[in-house]
């Protein structure tokens, strides 16, 4: 179970004036920090400091479904905020938990639900009080949960209090996963997931300024689908879309994690290589070849093989800008093309560093 600290709002008195305007300004909060692309743990501070703040609360939680765990939120009483990621028995508990407790919000003991060894819960009694609130979340569910000190009272304005701010966060959580969702559509193409071009000129640009100021070079590699306008002529552009999504595929097994792949053209592709020399560069790019050249295409027995050709430019050596570096390595590929094909060549070389 790992943890990370996140900052939170500060607490303020609970009239019911307070109540109210505590609930105002969490829903506008919320919807600031969605609008900007804060992450989600940051994105409920708010809702987790107003529920607890509402109610005297010692802590403040918040249980949301993640693949097959549960990750958990949560802020306690003057203090950051947490992410804990519940491992999978912790998660299996936490999902059966959510399972049982009803719609509405309701009043429950810490011994009940056996959660003494997370972090929120370890310093408390098994007679602890704490009040939940059930939430849709999509095709499941999640939970609003606030640990009360011994003699809070809740009322009921509290409950329906609570239950709206409940229902507030499935809405900033489904509008916060959704605002992720269009600015990854933004920056990616629709065929390959690829990043697409916009992408590949700012994250170059960034990476010009980071190699500069760490004295460190960086790499690109400009791919080309060799014979796909004859397998296009045979067998539609329809089925060519098909082989670009596999060689993205096939690119992006032969890449490391912080290594980009790019949509630059119609069948082209670069990928931006950080602190790599060129010599890097054409070990990753001949990987990339050989996985191309082994993959079996359909329909390429009608057409002949699938292959890539690929030039290769380094920073700051061929360009200090990203659009001079995209044209030497554009150059290179060039070369490569009018050569034979299925080859890789480096930017001011005058002979391929590879054959097929």
């Amino acid at each position: 179970m790992s943890s990370k600290a996140i900052s939170g709002p500060k607490k303020t008195k609970n009239y019911l004036p307070q109540k109210l305007d505590l609930l105002f300004n969490a829903f506008l909060e919320t919807t600031s920090l969605i609008t900007t692309g804060t992450a989600l743990s940051r994105v409920v501070l708010p809702i987790l400091s107003c529920a607890r703040e509402m109610l005297s609360g010692k802590a403040s939680f918040i249980l949301l479904p993640d693949k097959r765990k549960i990750k958990m939120i949560y802020q306690e009483r003057n203090k950051e905020g947490m992410v804990l990621e519940l491992d999978e028995q912790e998660s299996k508990k936490a999902t059966e938990w959510i399972k049982k407790t009803p719609s509405s919000p309701l009043t429950n003991t810490l011994g009940k639900i056996g959660f003494k060894s997370l972090k929120p819960f370890k310093n408390l009694s098994n007679s602890n009080r704490m009040l939940v609130s059930k939430f849709a979340l999509g095709g499941s569910a999640g939970m609003l949960g606030v640990t009360l000190d011994d003699e809070v009272d809740v009322s009921g304005e509290d409950l329906h209090l609570f239950k709206v701010l409940s229902r507030h966060t499935a809405v900033a959580l489904k509008n916060a996963k959704q605002f992720e969702k269009t600015q990854i559509l933004s920056i990616t193409d629709g065929l390959t997931g690829a990043y697409n071009y916009r992408f590949l000129i700012d994250a170059g640009k960034k990476e010009i300024g980071r190699a500069d100021r760490f004295g460190e070079q960086f790499s690109l590699i400009m791919i080309d689908i060799d014979g796909l306008k004859d397998y296009n002529d045979v067998h539609g552009h329809l089925k060519g879309s098909g082989v670009i999504k596999q060689l993205a595929k096939l690119a992006s097994k032969c890449l490391r994690r912080i290594d980009l792949l790019c949509k630059y053209g119609g069948d082209e592709f670069v990928v931006i290589q950080p602190r790599t020399s060129k010599a890097g560069a054409a070990c990753a790019a001949e990987r990339i070849r050989k996985a191309i050249m082994k993959h079996r295409f359909p329909g390429e027995k009608a057409t002949g093989k699938i292959t890539a050709s690929m030039g290769i430019a380094t920073y700051p050596e061929d360009g200090k800008t990203i659009q001079k570096l995209i044209e030497s390595a554009d150059k290179a590929l060039y070369k490569a093309k009018t050569h034979g094909r299925n080859q890789i060549w480096l930017a001011g070389r005058k002979r391929p560093y590879s054959k097929g």
